[in-house]
């Protein structure tokens, strides 16, 4: 009975062993990224991972206006849901700063090549703070802001021809702002409900305002501070940025009634509607543009980068790819970040026609394949620059928003939002401690 009874407990104890390698062996990973087309093609490709590594994975998609707040709600709670988190390039200072992100940078530094990926990318969606050789992430989505223009109203003879008349010159894409306003006032037809373009107009920090306003802002030759010494005065509130905001107050008479409350899905309604001739959004939201259950101009829709003027920058978007600090599953998760950046995956991705962000996929001339977007991605991809990743991020990005906004309104005139703008930048730079 003893030598049975101790049979049986080494089978028991063998049973625990195996069993608890079982389930170590057992990992799923979560995902958490905002719920539109890319997360659900992050998803569908990770079943290529885990029919290479047995790990399973799943998404958790927050719906855009909610993304931002559960995450860092559940951040500051020290444990999250999720293993794997893609956070928009802003968030980054924020959630480094709070300790929230796993410090890849050794990973990095072993794994990744830092000349396949754009140096803004990497310093975006990677590197916190800029030039500080710290790495929090690879890069994932290389979304950006440009425009989807009417091709039945420009193509048309009679349109092309009265342009002609009134303008000088031929109606075409527009490659400068001057440009897209003379097509935004062409097209304003009230009359027959017809605008020249929907912008985002929206007083939120980002998803509104700022986040188109600055592409126009930087081309005219203006700057958001001094990076060194943060001083916002006599840059913001230069004269370059206040031709921005005059440009900026002027294109809204071009613009759908209403327009000044407009964020991404009132924009892309208002093109899917044959509202607009032209729209500003951010590529990656391009999918709903040309479905036909969507849209019923799907097949009158293309694409064109946003303008130059003086200069020529290109509002980034997108997001990195991250590891949450409260993760059990760090080596199961910096598996997954080495996967997804293997030339392998990112093809895959890309023929998912889905933005990639590596250089050598977007200068291939089968990626122009595979998605009606790419070729506008070609270009902006060496003109992407991206606003403040600090942790006052959204405060700075909400004064400016409501601040542009009310000026649009006809609150403020240009001047004075400028102004007023860098003086309350300044006092929140100042209270954060930045001005030693």
């Amino acid at each position: 009975m003893r030598k049975l009874g101790l049979g049986m407990l080494v089978v028991f104890l063998v049973g625990i062993v195996l069993g608890g390698i079982a389930l170590a062996e057992e990992v799923t990973l979560t995902i958490t990224w905002a719920a539109w087309a890319p997360m659900d093609t992050l998803i569908a490709l990770a079943e290529d991972f885990t029919a290479k590594t047995g790990i399973k994975v799943k998404g958790d998609p927050i719906p855009w206006p909610q993304y931002h707040d559960k995450v860092f709600t559940e951040f500051a709670s020290g444990k999250t849901s999720f293993d794997i988190v893609l956070p928009d390039s802003q968030w980054l200072g924020e959630a480094v700063v709070g300790g929230h992100l796993l410090d890849i940078t050794d990973w990095f530094n072993e794994k990744v090549k830092k000349e396949d990926f754009e140096p803004t990318l990497i310093a975006s969606y990677c590197e916190y703070p800029d030039g500080s050789g710290r790495y929090y992430g690879v890069p994932a989505l290389a979304d950006f802001w440009s425009f989807a223009y009417r091709t039945d109203l420009f193509n048309d003879p009679e349109e092309q021809k009265a342009f002609q008349e009134k303008y000088g010159y031929a109606l075409k894409v527009p490659e400068t702002w001057s440009e897209l306003r003379d097509v935004a006032e062409f097209f304003t037809r009230p009359e027959k409900n017809l605008y020249g373009v929907a912008l985002w107009f929206a007083p939120m920090a980002t998803a509104g305002l700022v986040d188109q306003f600055l592409a126009c802002f930087w081309s005219f030759g203006a700057e958001l501070w001094d990076p060194v010494t943060k001083r916002v005065k006599g840059y913001l509130n230069s004269e370059e940025g206040k031709a921005a905001a005059r440009y900026w107050v002027d294109i809204y008479k071009y613009c759908p009634p209403g327009s000044a409350n407009y964020s991404m899905d009132e924009a892309n309604t208002a093109m899917q509607q044959g509202l607009v001739a032209m729209m500003g959004t951010y590529l990656a939201f391009y999918p709903g543009l040309i479905d036909p259950e969507l849209s019923l101009y799907w097949d009158k829709v293309d694409f064109f980068p946003s303008p130059k003027e003086k200069e020529w920058y290109i509002q980034l978007g997108g997001q990195g790819m991250s590891i949450s600090a409260y993760t059990p599953y760090k080596k199961e998760a910096l598996m997954f970040l080495e996967w997804w950046i293997s030339p392998e995956t990112q093809w895959k991705w890309a023929q998912a026609g889905m933005f990639s962000c590596m250089t050598s996929i977007i200068n291939d001339d089968r990626y122009l394949e595979y998605a009606p977007v790419n070729k506008v991605h070609r270009v902006a991809a060496t003109r992407l620059k991206d606003f403040w990743e600090i942790p006052e991020y959204n405060e700075m990005g909400t004064v400016m928003a409501e601040i542009l906004n009310a000026a649009v309104l006809g609150k403020y005139t240009p001047e004075e939002a400028m102004d007023l703008i860098a003086e309350k930048h300044e006092e929140i730079l100042e209270r954060a401690g930045y001005y030693k």
